[in-house]
Formats: structure tokens, C-alpha cells, sequence
């Protein structure tokens, strides 16, 4: 059998790293979140270009890949918009190729909430947005809400779950204990 993946998804500021990090406690998989990448190319190309971009879709992909075949138990954090079935698609694969089982969790909040918990200290910490008026432009120009389109999605809102209490749902939904 292969490794087991985990792909959590929302939007920006709806609490993803922190619901993996306790999720990953709770089963003992790896937490690769999307800053990861977005991070280390940040060092050397501009945020946003067309090489950053092209940089960070290359090096996830080869992250995935590699987890896929080394077997590697993963927690994948992701912001997932219409139009971004493609790369979702060559995650499932890795994982599918191998052997491997893949579960989609998509984590939700009101605009209200993702707007009181944009400006985190947590969040300046890992370079994401902290700025409501930013995180209103991402929300605007990209659908952020919408399900996965390929895959069904067990689906928790963070307004009215805790952390601990959503990784306790997705862990049950998966069927994984440490």
C-alpha cells in the first residue's frame, strides 16, 4: 500500500496550517503547507511572476511526487480556486499511481471571520496576508470557496469548529489514528 494523503483546502486566513498541525498530532502525517514553497522561491523571484509561479508549481509537484513514491503519509494545505483542477488532478495522481489513498477536506469560514483572523500574528510569522484589504482583492478575483471539482470534499466550517475539533473530524473521516 501506498502513502496517504490528506489534501486540506480554503481560503486564505480560514486556519488550514493550524487545523493540520493538529491533525498531524492527532495521526502522525507530515505537514506540507503552501507556504513551504511559496517561501523558498519568494527568496528569489518576485511574488506573483510568471517565473515564481511556474517555480512554485514545479517544486510542489516534485515535492508530491517524491512523497508519493517514498510512501510518505501527507497533510497538503492548499488554496484551491476554479481553474486549479489541473495541479489538483497530478496531486491525485502521484498519490493514485503509487498505491496511494487521497481525501479531500475543505475547510470554510464567513468573509467575516476570514477578515477577523487575516491579521494574526501567526499569520506575519509565515509571511501570508495580513491585510484585510488584500485578502478582500484574492477573494474577489478568485472563487476560493468553491469545492474541488474532481473529488467529493468533507466540508467543516471553522466558524464553528475549533482546530482540535476539525482535526478529529477529518481523522475520523479518513479512518487514521497514530
Amino acid at each position: 500500500m501506498g502513502g496517504r494523503l490528506i489534501f486540506l483546502y480554503g481560503p486564505p486566513a480560514v486556519g488550514k496550517l493550524t487545523v493540520a498541525k493538529a491533525l498531524s498530532e492527532r495521526i502522525g502525517f507530515r505537514v506540507l503547507h503552501n507556504h513551504v514553497t511559496i517561501d523558498a522561491v519568494g527568496a528569489v523571484f518576485d511574488f506573483g511572476t510568471e517565473a515564481f509561479w511556474g517555480v512554485v508549481g514545479r517544486l510542489r509537484e516534485d515535492l508530491i511526487a517524491t512523497a508519493a513514491r517514498e510512501h510518505v503519509d501527507l497533510i497538503y494545505t492548499y488554496v484551491y480556486a476554479p481553474g486549479d483542477e489541473p495541479r489538483v488532478v497530478k496531486v491525485v495522481e502521484a498519490y493514485e499511481r503509487e498505491g496511494g489513498r487521497v481525501w479531500f477536506v475543505q475547510l470554510t469560514a464567513s468573509k467575516e471571520e476570514l477578515l477577523r483572523r487575516v491579521s494574526g500574528e501567526e499569520r506575519a510569522r509565515h509571511g501570508k496576508i495580513t491585510e484585510p484589504a488584500a485578502l478582500l482583492q484574492l477573494l474577489d478575483e478568485h472563487d476560493c470557496f468553491q469545492p474541488v471539482a474532481v473529488r467529493p470534499s468533507l466540508e467543516l466550517d471553522l466558524g464553528e469548529l475549533s482546530a482540535d475539533e476539525a482535526a478529529a473530524r477529518i481523522a475520523e473521516y479518513v479512518g487514521v489514528t497514530k
